[in-house]
């Protein structure tokens, strides 16, 4: 893996696998990072250049006195692309990076060959119950300020291990399947970023973001109807945040998507279970004639810059 960095009204740090025109971007959802992708992104390379990107607030990318919202994000992404891609990508993004990768699928499809939504948002039926965790977070995050105060009573509270510990627990249905170089590497960059309130802000006012988002269920649901290139839905079958209700409902309102379920998986199946997860998204972008793996024994590997 390279680390870079350019400038989008301030520094925004790229992860990168492999070498060539970049042909996939992926994106992370809220609390992630580029890190949330090492799993699968060196194997992806079989396709070319692969870039993650850390919003601002989030991973490596300082916030900036830039917006952290889904609009801001969507935004930089778009100038992102356009400043490091020559040709349209595949376009990946997991949980909120999701909803903005739909937002950029919507508004600049010339630049998205494909798009895949790992565990995305989505306009949900809400039927089913939330754990008693998430609901709470979600009426917290309604107002930003009483969310600030949670975060950083956590923070003041739990060590930087217990704090990574937590969030892999919620997101995850197995922790023991990641492994623990993995979650080292999580714990590494959270200690690396600080107790900055500026990135506290950056969460909750993404957070925000999102229940806004969903809230406007009539502004969703056209975003959706108004993306046109081809679109891969993965989904844990056992996401608490997601429920693959949502993912199994926007199918039925887009026959022309291909839905994909992950039996046995939470929320980041990408970090959970990666061989599956590369098989789902191999077998869909050969199907879709949108990328030709080269072979194995022919792939590079990535570099790792220290």
């Amino acid at each position: 893996m390279w680390s870079a960095t350019i400038d989008v009204d301030g520094p925004v740090h790229l992860a990168e696998w492999g070498s060539g025109p970049a042909r996939i971007m992926l994106v992370h959802g809220l609390g992630g990072s580029h890190l949330n992708w090492m799993r699968v992104a060196p194997q992806l390379t079989r396709y070319g250049r692969v870039l993650a990107l850390d919003l601002p607030g989030f991973g490596l990318t300082p916030v900036n006195g830039r917006p952290a919202t889904v609009p801001a994000d969507a935004e930089l992404l778009d100038r992102v692309i356009e400043r490091t891609c020559t040709q349209a990508v595949i376009l990946v993004g997991n949980s909120m990076g999701g909803l903005i990768a739909l937002t950029e699928a919507r508004q600049h499809p010339v630049r998205v060959a494909g798009l895949v939504l790992v565990d995305s948002v989505l306009p949900s039926p809400w039927r089913r119950r939330r754990p008693a965790v998430v609901s709470l977070a979600f009426a917290a995050y309604l107002l930003p300020s009483l969310g600030r105060r949670l975060l950083r009573h956590a923070r003041d509270r739990l060590s930087v291990e217990q704090l990574v510990d937590g969030a892999l627990r919620l997101c995850a249905e197995r922790t023991e399947s990641i492994p623990a170089d993995v979650v080292e590497a999580h714990v590494q960059l959270e200690r690396l970023r600080g107790r900055l309130p500026e990135n506290d802000t950056a969460y909750v006012l993404a957070a925000h973001s999102i229940i806004q988002a969903l809230m406007h269920r009539v502004r969703l649901r056209r975003l959706l109807r108004g993306v046109t290139v081809p679109t891969l839905l993965i989904h844990g079958e056992r996401d608490r945040l997601v429920r693959v209700d949502a993912a199994r409902q926007a199918l039925r309102r887009h026959p022309d998507w291909e839905l994909r379920v992950m039996e046995g998986v939470g929320h980041v199946p990408m970090l959970e279970s990666p061989h599956r997860f590369l098989e789902i998204l191999d077998e869909w972008l050969g199907k879709r004639g949108l990328g030709t793996a080269t072979p194995p024994g022919a792939v590079h590997p990535a570099s790792v810059a220290t």
